[in-house]
């Protein structure tokens, strides 16, 4: 049986590299989810990208203060 899901990454950068690829994806899935909606439910889904902007500016800081390293 084919394993689907890929093993963790051994290294810190290389989780922080793939939340940050992940928070993209939500952040751009919840905008076009929000572009389809209105009212209260398009308020939700604009604050579900919003909140993944903030996680994802955190997860670019972390990766800027290991690079500096």
């Amino acid at each position: 049986m084919k394993k689907i899901t890929p093993d963790p990454p051994m290294h810190l950068e290389d989780t922080l590299l793939r939340v940050d690829q992940i928070l993209r994806c939500a952040v751009a899935t919840a905008y076009e989810a929000g572009e389809q909606l209105s009212g209260q439910q398009r308020d939700l889904a604009f604050s579900v990208m919003h909140l993944a902007e903030m996680a994802h500016s955190l997860i670019n800081q972390s990766l800027q203060t290991i690079e500096m390293q």
